[in-house]
């Protein structure tokens, strides 16, 4: 049993563990880091890996094969460089010591026959002697005729054989030349006049010393067909040519140059090696962007639901982008994520996500320059004419604009490649219907990822404020003074908000539901009471202060019942922070209640304002109900009331977590009282003549 039990235990704490992990943001963060690597290695690889063939020599292939890129034919251009290589001729350098060498060897010859010639024996034994001391392979003619010779005929034989070799040497004699070099010797005898076995005695001399003297400089060959090989253009592959014909058999070089181009089945070296260089390129990109967000959008990187968004739309955009290449290159729509990013997460982070996403388009279209830098262009068009939407329709001016840089990028690259007018007026084409494409992407898909993510664009916010709107409408039927009350508070909110840098559009949008919770008691809120009857005369001061704070909670359950979003929301639950009912509680002091009841029963539940905007609608709020109680208004009274207001709730602590400063709340009373001045002016009273006849009329 105890087993059982510590096994379960174990399990429990497991689970929590798990659970503990999961819920982890670091933990969540980089998930969403890792899914987001993975799917954009798997989307690049996919549209990037090309076709591959099992093939062998002699095979009939039974389609067209084609370069999937821009290549270098490494197999023709390596026999075009083999046959200039081959055909720069060697490289020799002429020996001069070779014939200082080869004349040594005939000197040494005749000093062996002075020797043996001054011998007494008899001529046969020293012809034997002779071959002994001079073993060249002679005749025993040439032998004969050196012995009988006298001294100054062998000396001339002598001479005249150096000079024979010398002047045939001179000319350098190669391996492969020495019949050519012999020849030379025997035409070079004929010009000389000496007797005939004489000169055939000095051609077999010559004939057994001479030696090639042009050795081969194999270096300088070697340097030579180095240079010769540069010279030899490479063979290029245009991405789409076709490499073997339908219909055609195989032959070894075309196999050789599917192997280069990673083409054959066999080899799936190429396969590790485009996945590598992809893995490392995405794993750049997304670095770059999470440094970005890291460094300048701590917000965001906190924000687990927003960096999962923008993983989701730049997925989304990139593979958009795999199916509209298939028209044109320059029809992918990148600029629809970088407006998406823009409107639903911060136009400074849509411009890193642009820079990410051409690239990655880029490497999808094969390495395109181009049409990655329409893209990055593009992209940071819809980043700048998105960054202020304040309707549906920007968005569609938006995509007009990016439709027109696209043009005159694509017009401007055409004339630099001396495209023909009609291809660069093609193409541009596409660069115009890129950018309304995008805006119809934008406009199709912000109000799913608005809604799926619950971000409240500019856009929304628009929507939301136009008086038709269904809450709006009843607010109007059926609470007409708060209707009329919230309207003024979002003048004021927006004008208050514009002066210190917050967002307008928020804050009035915000102000104008701020009290929808008083749709569920109307005539218990003064500004809806349409005679002196008050109910609250009749109520105990702890039930109506109960009354007027819960208008908080029923304004938060109309809100979620309407679909409101949470931005939307937090004004309704901070727009009185944790405010005192004064009133009620100086009511409930003067019947003696202070002893049952503290002051927190008189107090909001909070939180307070976490905003600027939610601070500014609840001052707001405070300062158009003081001064629409006041008689006589002046611009003086009324500024002074303002400022009164705003330092009751600052010392009251209700604007601590609202990151206000004191210039910025000078510059709310100031918007203040410019706007109620306006509206609560005091009118000037007509004369008694002008009032009867106003009454006759």
């Amino acid at each position: 049993m105890s087993v059982v039990l510590r096994r379960g235990w174990s399990r429990m704490r497991t689970i929590k563990q798990n659970n503990k992990l999961l819920s982890n943001c670091a933990f969540q963060r980089a998930m969403v880091g890792v899914a987001f690597f993975l799917a954009m290695v798997a989307l690049m690889l996919a549209n990037t890996f090309p076709k591959k063939y099992d093939l062998k020599v002699g095979d009939i292939v039974q389609e067209d094969i084609v370069a999937h890129k821009d290549a270098i034919d490494t197999v023709a251009t390596r026999k075009l460089q083999v046959a200039a290589a081959n055909s720069v001729p060697k490289k020799y350098t002429l020996d001069q010591n070779v014939t200082k060498e080869v004349k040594g060897k005939v000197a040494e010859i005749f000093t062996g026959v002075r020797d043996v010639r001054a011998r007494d024996m008899g001529e046969s034994d020293k012809i034997k002697m002779l071959k002994a001391v001079i073993s060249n392979g002679f005749s025993d003619e040439t032998y004969s005729v050196m012995l009988n010779l006298s001294d100054s005929e062998l000396r001339e034989l002598e001479t005249v054989t150096k000079a024979v070799i010398e002047t045939v040497m001179n000319d350098g004699i190669k391996e492969e030349s020495i019949d050519r070099a012999k020849a030379l010797i025997i035409e070079e005898f004929k010009k000389v006049s000496l007797p005939e076995p004489v000169k055939s005695a000095g051609e077999d001399i010559a004939f057994s010393v001479i030696r090639p003297n042009m050795i081969f400089d194999e270096e300088a060959t070697e340097r030579e067909q180095k240079a010769a090989m540069e010279t030899v253009a490479p063979v290029k592959i245009t991405k789409g040519q076709v490499l073997i014909e339908k219909g055609k058999p195989v032959t070894q070089e075309q196999l050789e140059l599917l192997k280069e181009l990673g083409l054959l089945s066999q080899d799936n070296s190429s396969y590790f090696k485009m996945a590598f260089g992809i893995a490392v390129l995405v794993l750049i990109l997304e670095f770059i962007l999470a440094v970005e967000i890291y460094l300048f959008h701590r917000d965001v990187f906190e924000n687990v639901p927003y960096l999962g968004l923008l993983a989701i739309v730049i997925i989304t955009t990139l593979f958009i982008s795999t199916v509209f290449k298939t028209i044109s290159n320059f029809l992918v729509p990148v600029s629809a994520g970088s407006m998406l990013i823009s409107i639903l997460i911060n136009p400074h982070i849509a411009v890193t996500a642009s820079f990410v996403m051409s690239i990655a388009v880029g490497v999808l279209l094969g390495n395109d320059f181009a049409s990655a830098l329409v893209a990055l262009v593009g992209g940071l068009m819809g980043t700048y004419f998105t960054k202020k939407v304040m309707q549906r329709g920007d968005l569609t001016k938006a995509g007009g604009l990016v439709g027109l840089a696209n043009f005159l990028i694509i017009f401007g690259f055409g004339f630099l490649n001396n495209n023909s007018l009609l291809d660069i007026a093609r193409q541009s084409f596409w660069g115009i219907a890129n950018g309304f494409l995008s805006s119809i992407l934008t406009i199709g898909l912000l109000p799913f990822l608005e809604n799926s993510f619950g971000i409240t664009t500019s856009v929304r916010l628009l929507e939301l404020s136009n008086p038709n709107q269904p809450l709006l409408r009843r607010l109007l039927l059926e609470a007409p003074g708060t209707y009329h009350h919230s309207i003024i508070v979002g003048n004021l909110a927006e004008a208050a908000a514009e002066a210190v840098g917050g967002d307008a559009l928020l804050a009035r949008v915000g102000a104008s539901y701020h009290d929808i919770g008083k749709l569920k008691r109307p005539y218990f809120f003064i500004e809806n009471q349409l005679t002196s009857d008050n109910p609250h005369d009749k109520l105990n001061p702890t039930l109506s202060a109960l009354i007027i704070t819960s208008h908080v909670k029923d304004g938060l359950e109309i809100a979620r019942q309407y679909k409101l979003p949470p931005v939307i929301q937090d004004f309704i639950a901070q727009h009185h922070g944790t405010s005192l009912l004064t009133y009620f509680y100086k009511k409930a002091l003067d019947n003696h209640e202070e002893k049952k009841i503290g002051e927190s029963s008189f107090r909001y539940d909070g939180p307070k304002p976490q905003t600027k905007e939610a601070a500014i609608v609840m001052l707001a709020d405070s300062a158009e109900a003081a001064v629409r109680s006041m008689t006589k208004p002046t611009p003086g009274k009324i500024e002074g009331l303002i400022r009164q207001i705003i330092k009751e709730k600052l010392a009251d602590g209700q604007l601590d977590e609202s990151n206000l400063t004191l210039k910025d709340l000078d510059k709310i009373a100031a918007a203040f009282s410019k706007v109620l001045t306006g509206i609560f002016h005091t009118r000037i009273e007509y004369p008694e003549k002008l009032k009867e006849l106003e009454r006759k009329g």
